[in-house]
């Protein structure tokens, strides 16, 4: 080395000489020698080292880094990174292995099994909550479906009603479309048709007193006196075919199978209606002959008639309003019923005959011209009240 130098100074100045390099023995150390000695650059590898440390920390905060890439940093030193790669390996090993975990748990059928679990529930829900909007939406409907026939059975009972009024009478909603029960083999059997005397006309007589309804009062005047009951027996002459007899009753209006029609079939109106031509007797409500003496007047060609309906609910008797319930023979007829006696005026209506010990006797004329046949006697009894009489 000293002859080297001194060669050297013949041509060029003198260099101050260097000190030895300084060895340093830490480990940090000894690898900072093996670097030099390598011909690396000591002012630029280091920090390069630090820099690929911060990357390194940073990343390990960031998130996980596969293995593979820390291994390619190290260059095959497992001591200048094996700080970081402790840190790394306690960081990626639990999610690693979570992560295999649910691998496994995927591969036993565990995805399929929570699938179908989750698939359960959905549909239970599902299930409940269109139950619900069905269970609504029929609720709904119910009450609409209510709310109508409620509306359809108010209108029937005008129209019911109207069918039953007499000229210039209101239809009244008293009236109920309520069926009764209605008995087996319906309308097959006897039956009490208990009634109220409504309304009495005498135009067809010159002398209103030879013209009577029983039972000589009307409802308006005291419901329970104006009951009237009807006993009659409805039987089968063939399939759907009926016929109507009556039993004795004071009305003295005898009939025997008579056919009975069937009218406005299947609507609220339904109703059965039989008609007879007879002699109606009556007994005045007030002397008629000049010696005071009994008389009896005979209506030849009386009408008779009665619609026996078979849905519109009856109104009478009503027990609430004190009415009695007439001690009926038979089950009483469960819906609504108009009985109707009625003649028009002619000549020898009526004829009437003075009595001598209950024998026809001499003819009544005085006090008894003919009437206009336009002019009307009738007896009308009903089971369901008129308008102004409840």
């Amino acid at each position: 080395m000293s002859s080297f130098f001194n060669r050297s100074s013949k041509s060029q100045p003198a260099e101050p000489e260097l000190p030895p390099a300084k060895r340093i023995s830490t480990p940090a150390g000894q690898r900072l020698s093996v670097i030099l000695e390598n011909g690396d650059n000591p002012a630029t590898k280091p920090r390069d080292s630090y820099r690929a440390s911060l990357r390194k920390s940073a990343l390990a905060g960031l998130g996980e880094v596969p293995r593979e890439s820390l291994e390619d940093y190290s260059h095959g030193s497992q001591t200048s990174y094996g700080h970081s790669i402790s840190v790394w390996s306690e960081v990626s090993g639990d999610k690693l292995g979570a992560f295999k975990n649910k691998k496994q748990i995927a591969k036993r059928g565990g995805w399929k099994r929570l699938g179908l679990i989750i698939a359960v529930v959905l549909t239970i829900v599902i299930a409940i909550i269109i139950g619900v909007v069905f269970g609504l939406k029929k609720k709904g409907s119910s009450n609409n479906n209510t709310q109508t026939s409620q509306a359809k059975q108010t209108v029937a009972a005008v129209a019911s009603n109207s069918a039953l009024l007499e000229p210039g009478e209101t239809p009244t909603m008293t009236t109920s479309l309520s069926p009764s029960a209605t008995p087996s083999n319906f309308p097959l059997g006897s039956y009490s048709m208990i009634t109220f005397l409504d309304t009495v006309l005498t135009n067809c007589t010159a002398n209103p007193s030879t013209w009577t309804c029983y039972p000589y009062t009307i409802y308006n005047t005291d419901a329970n006196k104006a009951m009237a009951t009807f006993n009659w027996i409805i039987t089968s002459i063939s399939s759907g075919s009926y016929e109507i007899s009556s039993t004795a009753n004071p009305f003295s209006i005898p009939f025997t199978n008579v056919p009975l029609d069937l009218l406005d079939s299947g609507l609220d109106t339904e109703r059965y209606r039989f008609q007879v031509t007879q002699t109606k007797n009556v007994s005045p409500s007030s002397a008629i002959t000049s010696g005071n003496s009994a008389a009896e007047c005979f209506y030849n060609g009386t009408t008779f008639q009665a619609y026996l309906y078979t849905k519109m609910a009856k109104s009478y008797p009503d027990a609430s309003l004190g009415e009695q319930s007439g001690n009926p023979s038979y089950p009483v007829w469960p819906f609504a019923v108009r009985v109707e006696q009625i003649i028009g005026g002619g000549q020898d209506v009526p004829n009437c005959y003075e009595l001598d010990n209950g024998v026809i006797g001499k003819r009544v004329t005085d006090g008894l011209d003919p009437q206009d046949q336009g002019s009307l006697c009738s007896c009308l009894y009903k089971n369901w009240r008129t308008p102004g009489t409840y």
